[in-house]
C-alpha cells in the first residue's frame, strides 16, 4: 500500500511540476527583474515561491469545498480541467504560449512596479488554472493523502 502511495503521489508531483514549469519562467523572472539588485531578485523569487506553496495548498484543502458551493462535480470539473491543460499544451508546441498583448503604456507601468512576486509570477504564471486544477482534482479524488 505504501508503495502505491509513493507512486501516486509522484504521479502528481511530476505533473504539478509541468504545470508549473518552472524552467519557462526564467525568461520572464529575468525580464521582470533586470532592474533589481541581487537582494531584491531573492526576495522577489522567495515570495513568488511563497506564493505559489500557499495558493495550491489552498486549493489542494479547499478545492473540493468550492466546487460542491458551486454545484461543479468532479466529473466535469476534470474534463474541463483536462481541455485547458491540452490547449495550453498546444500553446507550448506552436510557441505561442506567454505571447504580450500589452501597449507600451502599460508595459512601462507593468515594469515599473516593485512588487512582482505575487502578481504576475506566482498567481497567473507559475499557479495558473491549469496547476490548480491539476491540485484540486487530486485533492478530491485522493483525500486521506
Amino acid at each position: 500500500m505504501q508503495t502505491l502511495e509513493l507512486a501516486i503521489f509522484l504521479q502528481f508531483f511530476l505533473g504539478l511540476v509541468a504545470a508549473v514549469n518552472p524552467v519557462g519562467i526564467m525568461p520572464v523572472f529575468v525580464s521582470l527583474s533586470g532592474h533589481m539588485t541581487p537582494e531584491e531578485k531573492i526576495k522577489t523569487a522567495t515570495t513568488a515561491n511563497v506564493a505559489v506553496a500557499v495558493i495550491l495548498i489552498i486549493s489542494l484543502l479547499a478545492g473540493q469545498l468550492l466546487l460542491d458551493m458551486f454545484s461543479i462535480s468532479l466529473d466535469s470539473f476534470r474534463v474541463a480541467g483536462g481541455l485547458l491543460l491540452l490547449s495550453i499544451a498546444f500553446s507550448m508546441m506552436s510557441g505561442k504560449l506567454g505571447e504580450d498583448k500589452q501597449n507600451k503604456q502599460e508595459k512601462s507601468e507593468y515594469v515599473s512596479r516593485e512588487q512582482i512576486g505575487v502578481v504576475p509570477l506566482a498567481m497567473p504564471l507559475m499557479a495558473g488554472p491549469g496547476a490548480i486544477s491539476s491540485t484540486i482534482v487530486y485533492g478530491a479524488r485522493y483525500p486521506s493523502m
